[in-house]
């Protein structure tokens, strides 16, 4: 009896572990705005920066942790700044969709998040929209990681400036024209 309720204790952890584990981001897909086709981003020195497992409702030790700079790594919004009071307007829009691994050896490279963001190159500043409830995208983000603060927009990080923009701008400037 004791070995059957070990067993079924060990399965019950095994299930738990699996659910919660978090895949590492591996791919980054760019649509929109002036792509001709999807920018594909899989350079591990990129796509390793960045992460969907940070942000509001995220805990660590029990104390939400989005706020504190020790935090920060692989974040690409700007937590810290919060929200935006209102939508940024007249900028280029591109889907960004994140992939994942998980490391179970039977899963391999999903979906797991979409975001939406903006470029101004006026002020050289990026912003992220979280989809909400009422965007095509909420319920698998929320499947993924719920923060809570969907449906604003959110500044980018300078990382995410640094490091993606470029590529967009490198994609858009070698897209054949029509």
């Amino acid at each position: 009896m004791n070995r059957i309720l070990a067993l079924a204790l060990l399965a019950m952890l095994s299930i738990a572990e699996t659910a919660s584990a978090k895949g590492e981001t591996v791919r980054i897909e760019i649509t929109g705005a002036s792509l001709a086709t999807p920018l594909k981003i899989t350079d591990p020195d990129i796509v390793g920066r960045f992460s969907i497992w940070n942000g509001p409702g995220v805990t660590v030790n029990g104390q939400q942790v989005h706020l504190d700079p020790r935090y920060q790594d692989g974040t690409f919004i700007d937590w810290p700044k919060g929200q935006l009071a209102q939508a940024p307007t007249g900028l280029r829009r591109y889907e960004v969709s994140f992939y994942c691994a998980f490391e179970h050896p039977t899963e391999e490279v999903k979906f797991c998040y979409r975001v939406t963001y903006a470029y101004d190159a006026s002020s050289d500043h990026g912003y992220m929209y979280l989809p909400g409830p009422a965007d095509t995208a909420f319920k698998s983000n929320a499947h993924a990681i719920y923060h809570g603060v969907e449906g604003n927009w959110f500044h980018t990080t300078g990382s995410w400036e640094k490091l993606v923009w470029p590529l967009i701008e490198k994609a858009t400037a070698v897209a054949p024209t029509r």
